[in-house]
């Protein structure tokens, strides 16, 4: 495979090129919930977490604001984020939140490492799994975007010239060919060698192409290559924008469940405002379940809807009812198999030198925190 990473475009495009994504659909099991197929569970023990809760959490919010710094990649399935600082939930728990936009996890990783970013509601890979094997103590702390079968949430899509002359109809055609997705972190990688696999490929038989976005979107529409792996809502954009068509299969449908997206802390957050962590979670399950709300069962959706926008820009309302948002687990709760069949995929790719133990990259602690104080999560009543 060869691996080009192309400059990141401005962040002040990213809004725009968004306008258009996509990832999931309706689980059997209810609303965010984890499908139990996919990777062995892992025989990890549970976390044991650096926050200790002691007794009954306290749900007094602490006196003096305690101002972070979030970084999220804008897209709808960053809601939570959006909806915990519009809703007033982070001011509750006594964050004042500086919300940064950034493209990737590659672009996240040097101020979640130097102490520059409290917290980044974005990917997972082996960007991530390496700087916490280096003993940066970097945690992945609730899920922020999952896999739901039935759900059109990513895949690749074909540039449209293509599809409509027949070229690129099914993944056996991308082979040789150049394929945009975001930079290498291995993340993506790993994601696109899931629907690679059904056509018997691998990263090695396509051209990687890394860049942002709005780059992908201006790729397809300049013929700069033939397809784009993409997700909401930059893959609904692409349809709608007439740059491209959807192919089957998606990722959603060969991996349910794979744990796409992460709220990574820092260490320096974890080490030095403790509580402040366990308060953000708090406010962030509070958000999640309010977007569930919104998209799954119409609870206050144009108020959603509109927070959305705001951080994403999409280039009319319309998407939020013709394209998937993402899904997201109501409690929070990041699926550790998913995890550890990530790692064990980097370490036979040369991504990654040894599998980390789980409870090594994910705490559980902070979802657990935040439990004790809101309760499990229960639907509206229809």
């Amino acid at each position: 495979m060869k691996r080009d990473n192309w400059p990141i475009g401005a962040l002040a495009l990213v809004g725009l090129a968004l306008a258009v994504a996509c990832t999931a659909a309706a689980p059997a099991a209810g609303p965010g919930a984890k499908s139990s197929s996919a990777p062995p569970a892992s025989t990890a023990p549970a976390a044991s977490g650096p926050p200790a809760a002691g007794a009954a959490p306290a749900a007094t919010a602490p006196q003096a604001p305690v101002r972070l710094v979030l970084g999220h990649i804008p897209a709808t399935h960053s809601g939570g984020m959006y909806i915990a600082q519009e809703r007033g939930y982070f001011a509750e728990q006594g964050i004042e939140a500086e919300l940064v936009p950034f493209p990737s996890l590659t672009d996240a990783v040097v101020p979640l490492t130097s102490g520059q970013m409290d917290a980044y509601a974005g990917g997972s890979g082996a960007n991530l799994y390496n700087a916490i094997a280096r003993g940066l103590g970097l945690r992945a702390v609730a899920d922020k975007a999952h896999s739901e079968p039935g759900v059109k949430y990513k895949g690749f899509v074909a540039r449209k010239d293509l599809w409509d002359s027949g070229e690129i109809r099914q993944v056996a055609d991308l082979r040789g060919r150049p394929v945009a997705s975001l930079p290498s972190g291995g993340g993506v990688e790993y994601q696109i060698e899931k629907v690679l696999q059904t056509a018997n490929m691998t990263m090695d038989d396509i051209q990687y192409k890394g860049m942002s976005i709005p780059d992908q979107l201006v790729a397809l529409t300049n013929r700069a290559v033939d397809a784009a792996w993409l997700f909401q809502p930059a893959l609904c954009t692409a349809e709608r924008r007439n740059l491209g068509m959807t192919m089957l299969p998606l990722l959603d449908d060969v991996a349910p469940g794979l744990q796409g997206g992460v709220v990574t802390y820092s260490e320096s957050f974890i080490r030095d405002k403790p509580q402040a962590a366990r308060s953000l979670m708090v406010a962030y399950v509070k958000a999640i379940r309010a977007y569930n709300g919104a998209q799954l069962y119409n609870v206050d959706r144009p108020q959603i809807v509109e927070i959305l926008q705001k951080y994403v820009n999409l280039p009319d309302v319309g998407y939020y009812d013709d394209c998937e948002w993402g899904r997201i687990s109501p409690d929070g709760r990041v699926d550790r198999r998913w995890v550890e069949d990530e790692m064990v995929w980097s370490v036979k790719t040369g991504l990654m030198d040894r599998v980390l133990p789980v409870e090594q990259v994910v705490d559980d602690t902070y979802v657990d925190y935040a439990l004790q104080l809101l309760g499990p999560y229960r639907p509206p009543a229809p």
